[in-house]
């Protein structure tokens, strides 16, 4: 049987060592592990003086036999919490410090019941690790935000990694974010369940090379872009794929944002303010239902430092409807081709369509301005015109 440590303090080191704090030692099992369903569980249960925490082990697409590793019970407190040895740890109570992750090996994170107000930099910080999974318990309620200053500002994110980083489990996260941005991946981020809120000062979520979101509710109300994947000097990166969850977004700038490729599948997606909606060099759009509200283009193909050649957009399918401010705006607006071949788009806008290269349209039902198309033409005038928000 595996032997839980449960720490109230802020440091823990490698042989789980307390300085200066008594440490009270639990017995605990932990289940079995799968790397192909998304579950996440955690329950307590009282038997005479001591505590047993069944934590399962299964987080989709990470391949961690979790059960090999040591799970450890925290409860925070405001000196902060440092993690220097892979493992689960199941993190309570609250702390204006920070918690931070500096490892060769993996890390979970179960976040159950946890306010981390940090008074100094990023809440959640991870300097070094294999993957990092922050998993928010069934039933939980977390909060996490960070300070509006610190010394290290390239650590620019509310939660912040450096390696790849999964969000994941059915409990509640909300992000304030002070001093930049909500969610922050360096390399490598997924957003795989969860009912996760971020109000930000830039941008709400952030994966350097990639930002990939296949479940979970997300509202975000970003003063910058809302969810970007912002590489754009390493070939084949700087991607962001949706297939799903439920995403509200607020952006003072764009909504969705890839400085490579964009690709959505599925999910709901409702854009209520920003300037650009969905923008990216090469966007395709197979499913999902998707409104959006944009000031200036609501889809936009258009060159980044990288990528300035072969501009397209393409979608297949997906029920689209898009509203656009009055004004040099265009409801879909391609630097290079624009392809059409299903989906059912509904645009109010004074001009709908722009394209640089070709426009094809075999098949898909649109409507511009209540009027049914069945061809492109270039910066199409609809009777009516855009300019209300919804």
């Amino acid at each position: 049987m595996k032997r839980r440590t449960k720490i109230a303090t802020g440091v823990i080191a490698a042989t789980l060592l307390l300085a200066g704090c008594g440490a009270t030692t639990l017995e605990g099992t932990a289940g079995s592990s799968t790397s192909t369903d998304t579950s996440t569980s955690t329950t307590t249960e009282q038997t005479g003086s001591s505590t047993t925490t069944t934590v399962d082990t299964t987080v989709s697409g990470v391949d961690v036999d979790w059960s090999a590793l040591p799970t450890t019970d925290v409860t925070l407190t405001d000196d902060g919490l440092t993690i220097t040895a892979a493992g689960t740890y199941v993190l309570t109570g609250s702390s204006t410090g920070q918690v931070v992750v500096d490892t060769d090996g993996a890390v979970r994170l179960i976040l159950n019941g946890v306010t981390i107000d940090s008074s100094d930099g990023a809440a959640i910080q991870v300097d070094s690790a294999e993957l990092t999974v922050i998993e928010l318990a069934d039933g939980s309620t977390n909060t996490v935000s960070d300070a509006g200053t610190r010394s290290d500002e390239e650590i620019d994110g509310a939660i912040y990694s450096s390696d790849d980083l999964y969000i994941t489990g059915t409990g509640s996260l909300t992000i304030i974010a002070n001093f930049a941005d909500g969610i922050v991946g360096k390399d490598d981020l997924w957003i795989l369940g969860g009912t996760i809120s971020v109000t930000s000062v830039d941008d709400g979520i952030r994966g350097k090379d990639s930002l990939t979101i296949n479940g979970g509710t997300l509202t975000i109300d970003a003063a910058g872009d809302a969810l970007k994947s912002s590489n754009d000097t390493d070939a084949g990166k700087g991607v962001l794929t949706i297939t799903g969850a439920d995403i509200t977004i607020t952006a003072g700038d764009d909504a969705i944002k890839a400085e490579q490729a964009l690709s959505i599948t599925g999910g709901t997606i409702d854009i209520t303010t920003s300037v650009e909606g969905i923008e990216a060099p090469v966007i395709v759009i197979d499913g999902g239902t998707i409104s959006l509200y944009a000031s200036d283009d609501g889809i936009n193909a258009s060159a980044s430092a990288i990528v300035t050649s072969g501009l397209s957009i393409t979608i297949n399918g997906g029920d689209i409807t898009i509203e656009m401010g009055s004004g040099d705006t265009d409801a879909i607006d391609s630097n290079g081709d624009l392809t059409i071949t299903g989906g059912t788009l509904d645009i109010t806008a004074q001009s709908s369509f722009d394209y640089d290269g070709t426009g094809t349209m075999t098949g898909g039902d649109i409507t511009v301005n209540g009027s049914t198309v069945t061809q492109l033409t270039n910066s199409m005038m609809g009777g009516g015109g855009g300019g209300g928000r919804r």
